[in-house]
């Protein structure tokens, strides 16, 4: 980052953020945790939930144009296939690139990544956290003719244009004893009523992209205000957010979950812009108000055994510049799930849980689901 004081300062803001949001979460839950309403979900939580996916994701940012399309940048994206398992509060997934298929180099450039989502649903909360790194962007927005670049793929293709993304948003679910969002988005749990939830929380995240010149390609400079004009941006927000989630549920086992959520905030924005003149550059380090969009989906076939459906996540995020110019990010996972459950329990696993919870019985009462109060097995049959 250019500036390393301005790193400290967001990454102490960023931690103190998290505190909060636990602090917060705590004094939420001082009453002991009811487990779910059977008539309307049925917790699998306690047993093992195995998976087989295919997935991509993808990552994207846009600089406005004051007078013609918007500039929007793209990595190469893949397509992977893999394996995981829910158990518990706890769920890991393992996937791998799919090969033939994401052999595109020669249309889209290469793009090197590290690219990681962590999502934590439990009975009362959905905290989604994110960490992303991509060197190789091309033009979703213009042709290379458009921008006169050299041919290094058939699109117009920027194998210096870096990006570093880290963030986290976590939502309160309202009517947490008839809903459940693990039913949809981590499998482990059966919504068998239609039924749907208030959602309150916040979120922080911190996204920086350089280039070795402007992100503008110079033969576009005259449609692209200076704000926009960037070598190299960082940008911090952090702010409250909330919306509705709801499932609709057709004879018990067909579903489909829809969730909006919108928040505001502040964001702080250091940038550096090339200054031709001086044949030097500038930094400028201001505020202004960022906004942010959520948007979860998910659609299948859920029972006491087997799950099959797809479900889709977004965080989009915005940044209002001064002289009204807008740069905006967004990260997504679209994903084809293949599940099924066994009544098997993992011994040490329960062993480790139970020490967990007299070493800390007031920290982990929202983090792991409470213990089932008689023995919920998968009935036979799908």
């Amino acid at each position: 980052m250019h500036n390393p004081a301005l790193l400290r300062s967001i990454c102490r803001f960023c931690a103190l953020c998290i505190l909060c949001c636990i602090s917060a979460s705590e004094t939420l839950g001082q009453k002991v945790q009811r487990p779910f309403d059977s008539l309307y979900v049925v917790d699998y939580s306690h047993i093992l939930t195995t998976r087989a996916y295919f997935s991509t994701k993808d990552n994207a940012f846009a600089l406005r144009s004051t007078s013609s399309r918007d500039l929007v940048y793209k990595p190469n994206n893949q397509l992977n296939w893999g394996l995981g398992a829910s158990y518990r509060a706890l769920t890991l997934n393992i996937g791998i690139r799919i090969p033939v298929i994401n052999d595109n180099n020669d249309v889209y450039g290469k793009t090197r990544f590290l690219d990681a989502q962590a999502h934590a649903f439990t009975k009362r909360t959905a905290t989604t956290l994110f960490l992303q790194i991509f060197r190789g962007y091309h033009l979703r927005s213009h042709t290379r003719e458009e921008v006169n670049w050299p041919a290094l793929a058939e699109r117009a293709y920027r194998p210096d244009v870096y990006q570093f993304n880290i963030g986290f948003s976590s939502l309160r679910i309202t009517n947490n004893d008839r809903f459940s969002y693990r039913a949809a988005f981590n499998q482990d749990a059966w919504q068998k009523r239609s039924q749907g939830s208030w959602l309150v929380g916040g979120y922080a995240s911190y996204f920086t992209v350089r280039g070795d010149s402007s992100l503008v390609p110079s033969a576009l400079s005259d449609q692209f205000a200076l704000d926009v004009s960037l070598r190299r941006g960082n940008f911090f927000d952090a702010g409250p957010m909330g919306g509705y989630v709801f499932t609709a549920v057709h004879k018990q086992n067909w579903f489909a979950t829809l969730s909006g959520v919108a928040g505001a905030g502040v964001a702080m924005q250091g940038m550096t812009y090339p200054d031709e003149a001086r044949e030097s550059e500038q930094f400028r380090l201001a505020g202004g108000p960022g906004y942010r969009l959520q948007l979860r989906a998910g659609v299948g076939y859920n029972s006491a055994r087997t799950y099959v459906g797809m479900s889709f996540t977004q965080e989009r995020v915005g940044h209002l510049l001064s002289d009204q110019q807008r740069f905006t990010w967004n990260v997504s996972n679209l994903r084809f799930n293949i599940v099924r459950r066994f009544n098997v329990r993992v011994g040490f696993m329960d062993r480790g849980i139970r020490w967990a919870r007299k070493k800390l019985p007031k920290q982990l009462e929202n983090a792991l689901p409470p213990e089932p109060t008689e023995e919920v097995v998968p009935q036979q049959g799908p």
